[in-house]
């Protein structure tokens, strides 16, 4: 199985360790982390208007932070005291600078991006790459409360509940910072920021120590349609994710039987030509076509009539949803 981010980024998987590539690109990574920091001391971190709830990671991607954003967003509205929530995003890979709300009718995911356009389906999102200005927006709007999918590194808006969310299959990886590893920053910087973590899918596998010291809950993946429930399940599948190998072993575990595994870069641009190879392999393998929400939102009318998408949420605990409703409950004060 193709795996889009380097193999020596993995802890768990010993023949897959590479210390010495890790100490090599060391040099680099030490230049990220002064970068980083510069950034950090040179931006004005302003309160913005709305309270603010930020779903952030501590890795390069495949966390789970979009679907753990509607998970929030679904316990903030059976809360009850904020009626009018949005997201605020980036929109990464769009080329609208923003401050703008996304209108699905209108935008693509060439102009806000794939995720600020899949979260569209589910409540309002401002696209800003300045988040305190769609903060602002957010407010003149008549928003209530911002829910920030991703921006946990972003200093640029004072955060009220921050929560990091954990790939309970891959961890912090070999626990150093980009490119000698996953991690956006280092993980003392890190948590240190965070109000809680969340581990999704967690396994015994790999060391979590980090985040023992910090409030930390468990999350699962489900599925939230099943096309293929009256079928074979056959599938060809494919995925331009951070880790496509946990979309693909998701399909596995609830039953798919997987004809074929294939994996492009984050935010891929599929072409016509890759795509009509998939529709090929799939017919003459009789199977059905399935790919992640995010891919199949970037897919034009043709192929999205064509083409499954999984669509998934988390599921959370009751000793979460206690432990954010009282965080709610001392916003709404």
């Amino acid at each position: 199985m193709k795996k889009t981010i380097p193999q020596f980024w993995y802890s768990t998987d010993e023949g897959e360790k590479s210390p010495l590539l890790s100490s090599l690109l060391w040099p680099i990574s030490q230049l990220y982390r002064l970068g980083t920091g510069i950034n950090k001391g040179i931006t004005r971190t302003r309160k913005s208007p709305l309270p603010v709830i930020c779903i952030g990671n501590m890795t390069m991607g495949g966390a789970g932070k979009t679907p753990m954003a509607r998970a929030v967003l679904k316990l903030v509205q059976d809360h009850g005291k904020f009626q009018t929530t949005c997201f605020l995003m980036r929109g990464y890979g769009g080329r609208q600078k923003g401050p703008i709300e996304v209108d699905p009718l209108i935008h693509t995911s060439w102009d806000v991006g794939d995720e600020a356009l899949m979260q569209a389906e589910y409540a309002p999102v401002i696209v800003s790459r300045d988040r305190y200005d769609g903060a602002k927006l957010a407010q003149s709007l008549g928003y209530d409360l911002i829910i920030m999918d991703d921006g946990f590194q972003n200093p640029q808006l004072k955060k009220d509940l921050s929560l990091v969310v954990v790939d309970g299959g891959f961890g912090f990886g070999n626990g150093m910072v980009f490119p000698s590893g996953p991690l956006r920053e280092t993980l003392q910087s890190g948590l240190s920021r965070a109000n809680a973590a969340i581990v999704i899918n967690r396994t015994d596998n790999i060391d979590l120590t980090p985040i023992k010291r910090l409030t930390h809950f468990d999350g699962k993946i489900i599925l939230n349609n099943n096309y293929h429930d009256n079928e074979n399940k056959h599938v060809v599948a494919f995925a331009g994710i951070a880790r496509p190998e946990k979309f693909f072993q998701t399909l596995e575990d609830n039953g798919y039987k997987i004809h074929a595994h294939i994996a492009f870069g984050d935010h891929h641009i599929f072409t016509h030509g890759q795509l009509n190879a998939i529709v090929d392999r799939a017919k003459k393998a009789n199977a059905g076509i399935i790919t992640t929400e995010k891919d199949w939102i970037r897919l034009s009318d043709k192929w999205q009539k064509q083409i499954s998408c999984l669509k998934i949420s988390i599921e959370l605990g009751d000793d979460f949803k206690s432990y954010l409703f009282k965080k709610l409950d001392t916003l709404s004060a």
